[in-house]
């Protein structure tokens, strides 16, 4: 069997701000072209669908996330009647959640697209295996970090309705398209410094590295004109109803050591977060705040989560870093592949050089080969498995 899997489309409700305009036609010629051959027995879109996040934080969209997931459809109705003929021909069409469309439910995307599987576990996560031995597992990877996992124990003082799960990434993106709009303005904002945490006090050590995160992305990764005070992080989704300012977001001086109005609790609750999500093997959170754009630290979870728990997985797809990687896994019974699909949004700031990337999976009862190709139009795609010797360290 033949899988091509495709993750990070970020189609978006507006064509001035979303990430996916200019690659819009090659993703459509792309599919058209799946459809067409007649050699794949599945597409898998693993997360980051239909953006939610991808907003600067003025913007003020409709609350209902129906509704908002509806309108990013219409939007990008070409691209659903292509997904839609896919269908009808009997290519299976698989979606996995991800972070930036945690939010989107089931009953919704049927009503999108009807027809389509989902491969869910838990509310804004899952998992889909697949393969001719079941040997392949595809999920988004936002699961296992603490800034992008579906968080529904922080916030609850918050919350005037539903189940909230909205991390503290969901901000960052505001923050950051905030800032992108606004060109990066040279603003030269100072967080105060706040001193160094007992090192025997490991909560107030995490604390304070996600102090250290947030200093880093108001004072240098994305600048924006408002000042720290002003409320104008427009927020009404998932429980969250209001406005919000920097402020409420970035860790300051409490009486309690170090203390913020959102997330006052981050650390707390991440073991109890990851038994939510369903994580076989917990994950360190000191060392994934310090390692927040490691492209190895992906690989490490896929070994630690499928490979040495359990002998069937063979290959497991990570998307969410929108940079493309391939790994080898020595020291198994089989070779173990661990490898991320990429992107498709028009502008790749993470790997200027790969977007429309994509994974092609073909399974036997013998074996299975893993191709990360990028798609350059006039049917052609470009091999881009070495790029594993330039990311892997």
């Amino acid at each position: 069997m033949k899988a091509v899997v495709i993750s990070d489309i970020h189609l978006g409700i507006d064509d001035k701000i979303a990430e996916n305009v200019k690659n819009r036609p090659l993703l459509m010629d792309f599919i058209e072209r799946l459809r067409k051959e007649k050699k794949t027995d599945e597409i898998v879109i693993n997360g980051d669908f239909l953006d939610q996040w991808f907003l600067p934080g003025t913007y003020e969209h409709e609350p209902d996330s129906d509704i908002f997931y509806r309108q990013i459809a219409k939007n990008n109705q070409d691209v659903m009647e292509a997904f839609q003929a896919v269908i009808r021909d009997g290519i299976r069409l698989v979606y996995v959640p991800g972070n930036h469309d945690m939010t989107l439910s089931h009953q919704t995307l049927v009503s999108i697209l009807p027809g389509i599987t989902q491969a869910r576990d838990v509310r804004g996560l899952g998992r889909y295996r697949t393969g001719a031995r079941g040997e392949i597992v595809i999920e988004h990877g936002h699961r296992y970090e603490s800034f992008c996992a579906p968080d529904m124990f922080s916030n609850k003082a918050f919350m005037e309705y539903g189940e909230p799960i909205l991390p503290p990434g969901y901000f960052f993106a505001r923050i950051g398209v905030q800032s992108i709009v606004e060109g990066h303005p040279e603003v030269h904002k100072q967080i105060a410094e706040l001193p160094l945490p007992d090192r025997e006090d490991a909560y107030q050590v995490i604390r304070y590295a996600y102090y250290k995160v947030w200093k880093d992305v108001v004072e240098k990764i994305f600048p924006v004109k408002e000042d720290i005070g002003d409320k104008f992080i427009r927020v009404g989704i998932d429980g969250f109803q209001g406005q919000f300012s920097m402020k409420d977001i970035v860790p300051g001086a409490g009486s309690d050591g170090i203390s913020q109005e959102l997330y006052s609790d981050f650390g707390k609750h991440w073991e109890e977060v990851q038994r939510r999500n369903l994580v076989p093997h917990p994950v360190s959170l000191p060392e994934q705040l310090s390692r927040m754009t490691d492209q190895t630290l992906r690989a490490e979870y896929a070994k630690k989560q499928y490979f040495d728990l359990d002998p069937t997985v063979d290959v497991v797809v990570f998307g969410h870093t929108h940079v493309p990687f391939y790994q080898e896994f020595d020291g198994f019974d089989r070779k173990k592949i661990y490898v991320n699909e990429g992107t498709w949004v028009d502008h790749n700031s993470d790997d200027p050089e790969n977007t429309a990337v994509f994974a092609e999976i073909v399974s036997d009862e013998r074996e299975t080969r893993v191709s990360l190709l990028k798609c350059v139009g006039d049917d052609r795609a470009e091999d881009i498995v070495p790029v594993k010797n330039q990311y892997v360290k």
